[in-house]
């Protein structure tokens, strides 16, 4: 889990969704800046899409959507 420790004191709501979503299979979870946009690594384009369903289940994702690579825009470095 990649986030600030200043967004997790304006925001503690995001412990939550990414210890969610880690609990449902991601591989990796990241904010990006201050939030609210958190990203998640998962195996398939299946495992994305069931945790794109159990975040909203939960009522951690007010949208949510799944992408698979390549992302333009997205580098492994």
């Amino acid at each position: 889990m990649i986030c600030s420790r200043a967004a997790l004191d304006l925001q503690p709501r995001l412990r939550t969704v990414l210890q969610t979503g880690l609990e449902y299979g991601a591989l990796g979870a990241v904010v990006s800046g201050s939030g609210p946009t958190c990203a998640f690594l998962v195996e398939s384009e299946s495992a994305a899409v069931d945790l794109c369903v159990s975040l909203s289940a939960e009522g951690c994702a007010g949208q949510s959507d799944a992408r698979h690579a390549p992302v333009v825009g997205a580098r492994v470095i």
